[in-house]
């Protein structure tokens, strides 16, 4: 018999096989051959050769994706034809035969293809035509947008309180975008909950859940912590000699004790533990039997009481914000129910469904009491229901398949296969708590585990176990089901400098790669203002030169799983693969890449709006559409589409005054063009006039097939840089016309707005999908991994800061409407706080498994990677859980391993990696020395010619239309020495030293950075704060500048004006200006461009203008300091008085040194006097430029 068809079970597989009695969720370890699980109990039930075998449509299996569905049904085909070839006889291979045949049939989909047939099966049922159109994302979110739009207008026009409020408060386009994200099927829950609602009750639910749910949960992970667990270990009496300190460590054991608490009881736990985690005044080292325990009890209580700080239970609930989040929110939600409403009548009207709109409804039809005699035929119809990926479904969907599976589902019928850790999707709306729960549910016999794991050597697992055993509850180790074939260590740490890194630290290697019996690593510390980016550059010039190293190296590394898995061989560019948190900052490392020679791929990604070819069509839409875009039309010109120099523009414009003129009349180019631009320019005038010619009388997709047939440009894309891609991205946008033609055929200016929307929003879409080109290291997402594994897998970037909490508005089921608020409105806790401190938790765990994932890619090699001040002190999450259980610094364990674990080896690398061949690590390309020297040779020979075209276009000074102050210092100092001494503005005195100009300049930066970030209603510590500001400057100001500032600031908080500030109902900072100069209502040609330090409205509602000076300043000086500034005031004055409609109430010059205030009162002749000398200022700028 052939050895392909009969395969060695692992007992474990066996058992997930044989389950036929019970339901089953199969807990499928990483790499443990779970497709081929579903595979062989998806054909052991249509098997021919049983005695009585069901029928294809009995079984019903269900995958995340397409791409899945597609993989399976073609395993089963071969497995089909594998037991075809080795059939007994003839009756036996053709039933194989008629199996394989139809398996196109079969119904594996995803979730919602199942749904959409069920709803055409039962569609009176389920209230629709059976004909309903399924609409792609692109298509549902631009019929959104528009019914976003249409509404909103009529709303405004009939003067909806509730939008107008919105508007006032949150802005128009900010209220656009809320409902435009809102809106839609999943809304309807929230909606139809709280849509009649009061504030009072939406306050008191958010009230009940901070006391029974967020107050708990924030006691229970504090009480969880790492530093808690430690804090346990070590509060024992035994290791200490002080009596008194034992009494103190017992009462820290019992605080730390688990317990349910009410919200009054979490805040005297959170001070008696603030009180008891600390050694000052308690202990000292002689105190403890051993000083390096007192050293990590001191240490280890310091961290746990910054955690307390962190604490949402340190802020009390603000109810007065509340209530102001509470009516917002409820105005917003009315207002996506109504938006809601009108899109389910336009679906209806033109028998369309999105994607949720499936879902919901598929759920009603098999859950509604009226319903009950479908859903048993559903069931009775059903022998078996499969789910791949069962941790990645959300509720809805769970939901969906218990009642298909009918009431017996914990019983038998369902086989579901999933793992908890690998449960990545959030943001798609996954919540593994669900899976977790049915698992729970079925019958301890249904209960099974795939462990055994066929992807990675046992050096990979060894690690990923140490881990990860105590990062998950229950978790069952993976057993590697083959030996070690290739060296060891197989795991790396690469560490390089971090962001706050001294530049030693950044150019010199800190010590020789180190394994676990090496030497701890120490890097010295040091701040540098704006360097996370330049450590990202350093770290993936670390990473390639790490990956050229293994490439030159000839070592046997990787093994081939098809081949012999006991032959090792040397690394190859195809077996590397770069795993990235997010492809924002991709470029990185390609550039790093592409700097070594190193040919890469990048594979995935969702920016497909974000790519130059969508632009580059936009631009070619809408100069097509209109004739008046100049802006389009000229992006459309200088891009591959039709190639013209910017040099040719200008001459176009210069002789027609627009670009649309100029190819109207382009039978005579202009003379400075060459000839190959002049043609370029002809081709572009015809083609545009064919494709406006043809706009009204083509579909969309047909108009862009000529525009394509006539511009060549997918031909262009093909010879640049991931061109196959950037070609598949035109033929996707082209489908996506062809769309759009079915429901709106020819609706060019629909196509438009679709694509404008979306290149503004930037809404994920997939890049178009090609296939990698030979051997090339590919980069990716880790989400776009899943599924996947490679030879050598690099995980870079480590210790990257997680994104912040979400401020968006959410509606949600249990909490209501949720939205945030000014800062300056709120002092405590609102609903939308408790409700991103939960998401925060589930966002960490989430974090977690999405570590899990990356490291199980890895087959053969895993290199993981970070730029990090201290590796001895991780501040991110995933270094910090390595670090629990491995010793970053010189990969040892930290505590000893369950028994069965392997221990790790592991090679720790912190120097820089040496490449043998420079040469090879050379970019690709042209020698741009060699060709600028050749270049030289021949221009002074006299061989070569200039083309016309790029003659030096000579720049206009008087055509400069924005000015800003500063510019204009000089020439009214100018004018000053010829008018009255105190009209002008001083100049600064030339004798100062370049120590005391620094001194001064450092002071003002400060204080400025200071006040503009400076919370006047919650205050945070003045010097801490500027210590913190301090460290920002690019050179560190020195301690008495510092202490300066603290002391001006003191002084200034302290005034009235800054008691007046903190009482203010608005404070503005750093407000930028544009104002037309003159300013008067006519025709400008002239702006001035600044920034108004302060601008607060005070508590009688009128609007004050502040401008602080850091000068020293005495009463003698007043005036004269006051003077050098009065023209700057005025146009800052004339600034506000234009944009609020009348002047401001006050206008002062705060002068912090001296403490002291000028205040500016104008008459009408100082105006116009004043503007006078502005407006020479500007002409004497603009005469000595010219």
């Amino acid at each position: 018999m052939n050895p392909a068809v009969e395969r060695p079970l692992t007992p474990q597989q066996r058992a997930a096989l044989d389950a036929r009695d019970v339901s089953v969720s199969l807990s499928a370890g990483a790499g443990c051959g779970k497709t081929f699980v579903l595979t062989e109990r998806f054909l052991s039930h249509v098997d021919p050769t049983q005695v009585e075998p069901a029928h294809l449509e009995e079984l019903v299996a269900i995958t995340f994706t397409d791409a899945a569905a597609r993989e399976m049904r073609d395993r089963i085909r071969r497995r089909c034809f594998e037991r075809l070839q080795s059939a007994q006889d003839d009756q036996e291979a053709a039933a194989w035969q008629r199996l394989m045949r139809s398996m196109d049939g079969a119904r594996i989909s995803t979730i919602h293809s199942f749904c959409t047939q069920l709803l055409r099966s039962y569609a009176v049922e389920a209230g629709l035509d059976p004909q309903f159109e399924v609409l792609d994302a692109a298509t549902a979110e631009l019929m959104k947008l528009e019914t976003v739009d249409d509404r909103l207008r009529a709303l405004l026009l009939a003067g909806d309180e509730d939008v107008l409020n919105l508007a006032a408060k949150r802005g128009l386009d900010r209220v656009r975008t809320d409902v435009a994200r809102l809106a839609g099927p999943l809304a309807l829950p929230a909606v139809q909950r709280w849509q009649h609602a009061t504030v009072d009750e939406v306050v008191a639910a958010w009230q009940q859940y901070f006391a029974s749910e967020a107050a708990p949960a924030a006691i229970r992970e504090l009480l969880g912590c790492a530093e808690a667990n430690v804090l346990r270990r070590l509060a024992r009496v035994d290791l200490v000699v002080k009596a008194t300190l034992g009494d103190h460590l017992l009462a820290l054991a019992d605080a730390l004790q688990g317990r349910e608490l009410t919200p009054a009881d979490a805040h005297a736990l959170l001070e008696r533990l603030n009180q008891l985690a600390r050694v000052s005044g308690v202990c000292t080292a002689k105190d403890w039997a051993d000083p390096e325990d007192f050293a990590e009890f001191r240490d280890t209580c310091a961290a746990f009481r910054d955690r307390i700080k962190k604490s949402i239970l340190k802020k009390p609930f603000d109810v007065p914000a509340a209530r102001e989040a509470a009516g917002q929110g409820l105005a917003l939600l009315r207002l996506v129910g109504n938006v809601t409403q009108s899109l389910e009548r336009t679906k209806t009207r033109r028998n369309q469904l999105e994607f949720d709109d499936l879902l919901a409804r598929a759920h009603r039809l098999l859950t509604a009491p009226e319903n009950d005699a479908i859903r048993r035929e559903v069931a009775g119809s059903t022998r078996l229901l499969m789910v791949d990926e069962f941790q990645d479904t959300n509720p809805l969907q769970v939901a969906i398949i218990k009642a298909f599976c009918g009431d017996g589902w914990r019983e038998q019928g369902l086989f579901a296969v999933g793992d908890f850790k690998q449960s990545i999707y959030r943001f798609n709306g996954a919540e593994p708590r669900v899976s977790n729960e049915l698992r729970n549910a079925l019958l301890p016999t249904g209960r099974l585990s795939l462990t055994r794991n066929f992807r990675s050597q046992p050096a990979v697992t060894a690690f990923v176990n140490a881990v990860f055993h105590q990062a998950f509850e229950q978790y069952e180790p993976l057993v590697p089901a083959r030996p070690q074939a290739t060296p060891t260590p197989a795991i790396e740490f690469m560490w390089t400098p971090g962001e706050n890194s001294s530049n030693d630290d950044r150019h010199e290697p800190a010590a020789d790669s180190v394994d676990a019996t090496g030497a701890a690593l120490t890097l010295k510390r040091g701040r540098r203002a704006g360097a996370a980016r330049d450590a990202r550059v350093l770290e993936a010039d670390w990473i390639a030169r790490r990956l050229v190293q293994l490439l030159q190296s000839e070592a046997r590394l990787v093994v081939d799983i098809a081949g012999d898995p006991a032959a090792p061989r040397p690394l190859k560019l195809g077996d590397i693969a770069i795993l990235l948190r997010t492809l924002s900052d991709a470029q990185v490392y390609e550039e790093a890449l592409r700097a070594h020679g190193l040919s890469y791929y990048l594979a995935g990604g969702h920016a497909f709006y974000s790519q130059q070819e969508i632009y580059d069509v936009l631009n070619l839409f809408r100069a097509v559409a209109s004739e008046v875009d100049e802006i389009a039309l000229a992006g459309a010109l200088r891009s591959p589409l039709f190639s013209l120099a910017d040099e040719t523009l200008y001459w176009l414009v210069q002789r027609h005054q627009s670009l649309n003129a100029a190819l109207a009349a382009i039978s005579q180019p202009p003379a400075e063009l060459d000839a190959v631009e002049a043609a370029k320019v002809r081709r572009a005038a015809a083609t545009m006039a064919r494709l406006r010619e043809e706009k009204d009388r083509l579909l969309v997709a047909d108009l862009f097939a000529l525009a394509m047939e006539l511009t060549g440009y997918d031909a262009v894309l093909l010879t640049e840089f991931l061109g196959p891609r950037k070609a598949a991205n035109i033929e996707k946008l082209i489908e996506q016309a062809r769309t759009l033609d079915r429901s709106s055929p020819g609706d060019l200016p629909g196509f438009i707005t679709q694509l404008s929307e979306f290149v503004s929003r930037a809404p994920k879409e997939a890049l178009a999908a090609t296939q990698s080109e030979g051997d090339v290291i590919r980069i990716m997402t880790i989400h776009y991994s899943k599924g996947l594994e490679f030879p050598l897998v690099v995980l870079p970037d480590l210790d990257r800061q997680r994104h912040a909490g979400m401020t968006l508005p959410v509606l949600d089921e249990t909490l209501g409407p949720l939205v945030s608020i000014d800062a300056e409105e709120k002092e405590g806790l609102i609903g939308i706080d408790l409700y991103r401190h939960a998401e925060d938790v589930l966002e960490i765990e989430e974090r977690r498994r999405l570590l899990y994932v990356a490291c199980t890619r890895a087959a053969d090699y895993l290199l993981l990677s970070s730029s990090i001040d201290d590796p001895a002190q991780p501040k991110r999450d995933w270094l910090q859980l390595i670090d629990q259980q491995v010793n970053l610094v010189d990969g040892s364990l930290r505590q000893p391993l369950p028994a069965g674990y392997e221990a790790p080896q592991i090679l720790v690398t912190t120097a820089r990696p040496q490449i043998d061949d420079e040469k090879s690590a050379q970019p690709r390309g042209a020698d741009l020395e060699t060709l600028v020297a050749r270049t030289r040779q021949l221009a002074a020979k006299g061989a070569s010619e200039l083309p016309r075209g790029s003659d030096a276009i000579p720049a206009d000074a008087s055509a400069r239309r924005r000015f800003s102050f500063s510019q204009l210092t000089g020439a009214l100092a100018l004018q000053a020495e010829v008018e009255d001494d105190s009209a002008g503005i001083a100049m600064p005195s030339g004798g100062a030293s370049l120590e005391v100009e620094r001194e001064a300049r450092e002071l003002g930066w400060l204080v400025h950075a200071v006040l503009e970030q400076w919370n006047f209603q919650r205050p945070p510590a003045l010097a801490e704060f500027c210590e913190s500001l301090a460290w920002l400057q690019p050179e560190r100001p020195q301690e008495q500048t510092v202490a300066r500032a603290v002391r001006l600031l003191e002084e200034f908080l302290a005034s009235p004006r800054g008691r007046e500030l903190a009482s203010a109902q608005i404070v503005r900072r750093e407000v930028e200006f544009l104002l037309p100069w003159p300013p008067v209502d006519q025709p400008t040609t002239r702006y001035l461009h600044g920034y108004i330090d302060c601008l607060y409205q005070g508590a009688d509602g009128r609007w004050r203008l502040l401008d602080f000076k850091t000068n020293r300043v005495t009463a003698d000086n007043l005036g004269t300091v006051a003077n050098q500034y009065e023209s700057q005031l005025l146009v800052y004055a004339l600034a506000v008085e234009r944009a609020l409609g009348a002047p401001p109430a006050e206008v002062a010059l705060v002068l912090l040194d001296g403490g002291c205030e000028h205040r500016f009162n104008w008459s009408d002749a100082d105006r116009t006097h004043a503007m006078r000398r502005i407006d020479a200022a500007m002409t004497r700028l603009v005469t000595d430029l010219t």
